[in-house]
């Protein structure tokens, strides 16, 4: 009697803490997806999609998660970029783990959780949602900056692991859906004497700045300060004939500063507005 009573003990203890143990994963990854969980080879292509954690979900139907902000025609070494994940078509609420990783599992770059409801583990290899970021509907979007590699570098490539949740409270009948996302290296740059050289005009200005730069194929920042050194307008374009409207920008008449940044190269152009 007491050697039955006690493998019921055992068998009751062990369920208990198979139970805990579930229970504990279901309930903690809300304040943040476990680290080494992105799908990268650096990961042994682990993502959430495994027992304890959110097995044996349906596969993804319509869910589909873009990345986004860097340029067409690639990062610049050393530059910051402000990132957006869009998560749509589907959850009630979501998580991810996203690393930018080499395929031994370094992380490249330098990741930032400066947007809401985003935070940093594994030693800030991996950007993940907090609890207060996995609320949603249908959609969710997240930001984080990005400060690339140095130059020369190459092509990098972002590993997420991305969860689609039902809201159901445990791990089942969760989407987890992997992707990888690569940028190159900008392989064209513009030198500062090219920066100058671009044609600003006219000059005086009215409503209108105008600037030729169609042989420029990476992205411009243009940055406008008063005599006091004031901030009053700042716009970002891609190389081509660019129009920049002041018209509405109640700036009073007298000398202004355009600042020009593309890459890590910047010229200031004197402007007089009317």
């Amino acid at each position: 009697m007491k050697k039955k009573f006690t493998l019921v003990l055992s068998m009751l203890l062990m369920v208990g803490l198979v139970y805990d143990y579930n229970y504990r994963m279901a309930h903690t990854n809300p304040n943040a997806a476990p680290a080494g969980n992105t799908g990268s080879p650096g990961d042994n292509g682990n993502t959430c999609a495994r027992i304890g954690c959110h097995f044996g979900g349906p596969t993804a139907t319509n869910q589909a998660v873009t990345l986004e902000g860097i340029p067409v025609g690639g990062y610049v070494g050393g530059q910051t970029y402000n990132m957006t994940i869009t998560m749509s078509n589907g959850g009630n609420k979501f998580g991810f783990s996203l690393s930018p990783q080499t395929a031994a599992g370094a992380l490249v770059g330098t990741l930032t959780a400066s947007g809401a409801g985003t935070t940093l583990n594994g030693g800030s290899k991996y950007l993940t949602q907090t609890q207060s970021g996995t609320s949603g509907s249908g959609t969710k979007t997240y930001t984080f900056d990005w400060t690339a590699p140095t130059s020369g570098t190459g092509s990098v490539t972002f590993y997420g692991a991305f969860n689609f949740a039902n809201g159901n409270g445990n791990t089942s009948g969760d989407v987890i859906v992997p992707e990888t996302f690569t940028f190159n290296e900008s392989t064209v740059g513009i030198s500062e004497k090219e920066l100058e050289s671009l044609s600003v005009y006219p000059n005086p200005v009215i409503d209108e700045i105008h600037v030729a730069a169609k042989d420029v194929d990476e992205e411009i920042m243009f940055t406008l300060y008063n005599m006091e050194g004031k901030k009053v307008l700042e716009e970002k374009h891609n190389g081509g004939d660019i129009t920049i409207d002041i018209a509405n920008k109640s700036l009073s008449t007298g000398v202004y500063f355009l600042q020009m940044e593309a890459g890590s190269t910047s010229t200031i152009k004197k402007l007089m507005v009317k």
